[in-house]
């Protein structure tokens, strides 16, 4: 880094107390596995939504079932 070893054991030092804090970490963890995934995430919302819709389509046109969870009786 620097021509001062002095200097770099401290920004060293510095670094290490940096990145071992918590929210640094959490930070790191949002970025990588939750920010980092939003394309994967934005497809399966995109395939659900397509299944969801299907099946209202679907029970559009041939009557499907009501179910009613409230009564016994039909």
């Amino acid at each position: 880094m620097t021509k001062v070893p002095h200097l770099d054991r401290v920004i060293e030092d510095v670094n290490k107390y940096y990145y071992n804090r918590w929210k640094v970490k959490f930070g790191k963890y949002m970025k990588l596995y939750v920010f980092g995934s939003w394309k994967f995430l934005t497809l399966l919302a995109a395939i659900v939504l397509l299944l969801l819709t299907t099946l209202q389509a679907f029970c559009s046109v041939y009557n499907c079932r009501k179910f009613n969870l409230g009564s016994t009786s039909e």
